[in-house]
């Protein structure tokens, strides 16, 4: 990705600046055009704010995606703050910051994807994908229909390439750590896609094993990397230390 490996700034770590990538809370709605909270996406999301606001962390710059989603998480985030009387940056709308759009790969992907799987097909045919229990059946293909987009196995032109996503997601991370001085507290608010792919730069992952780490992030989970001008290192992966409160924990 052009960024320089960790190896690089072992001595630096003290002072290297620290990107917090947030993902939204939970959803409501179809599960694949979910773009607002939950009553449970919104305490999720207060709990995070309640917690770095009693705790003080000082944010040197704040971003947030385009979704209603990702600034509904921000707004209760800045609300926890603000009721403690603490300072906390105005959000910059970063596009890079957007999620994949799973509608598109389900309604022109998973076509392509049945005329090359015959269990795929026979679901579609069947219509299993339908009905109360067709939402959770047709989840259940994300994985494979995620990973086949990804490895590059299934294009159109009304969906965004992989390659073009990751390329999305690289461009918001140069822009998210071009912060002056040092140590310099950054937090964006985003989706788990997006943060698995900025995971995945970091790591050197395949295409697939990043999409399948997509799948696996909690809602208001935090991921930290250390960054120092064009370097950047994985310093901690799916983070719910705030979610301690039974029942608070969710995937989607």
């Amino acid at each position: 990705m052009g960024f320089r490996g960790e190896q690089s700034f072992e001595s630096e770590r003290w002072r290297m600046g620290v990107l917090t990538l947030v993902r939204h809370g939970q959803t409501s709605g179809e599960w694949y055009d979910r773009d607002r909270l939950s009553e449970l996406g919104m305490r999720q999301a207060e709990r995070l704010g309640e917690v770095w606001a009693a705790a003080e962390h000082a944010l040197e710059a704040v971003y947030v995606g385009p979704a209603w989603r990702h600034q509904q998480t921000c707004e209760a985030v800045r609300a926890a703050y603000l009721a403690r009387g603490l300072r906390f940056p105005e959000p910059v709308v970063l596009p890079e910051l957007d999620e994949y759009s799973a509608e598109p790969l389900f309604r022109v992907l998973l076509p392509k994807l049945a005329e090359r799987n015959d269990q795929v097909r026979e679901l579609m045919e069947s219509g299993a994908l339908e009905g109360p229990d067709g939402a959770r059946r047709l989840f259940r293909l994300l994985d494979p229909l995620g990973r086949a987009w990804a490895r590059g196995e299934l294009e159109d032109p009304a969906v965004e390439r992989w390659n073009s996503f990751v390329s999305r997601v690289e461009a918001g991370l140069r822009k998210m750590m071009q912060q002056p001085g040092r140590k310099a507290e950054v937090v964006a608010f985003t989706s788990a896609g997006t943060m698995a792919v900025a995971t995945g730069l970091t790591l050197e992952a395949s295409a697939e094993k990043v999409f399948a780490l997509s799948l696996m992030v909690w809602n208001t989970a935090c991921t930290d990397f250390l960054f120092s001008g064009d370097r950047i290192s994985l310093r901690s992966f799916d983070a719910t230390p705030h979610l301690l409160e039974p029942g608070l924990q969710t995937l989607r």
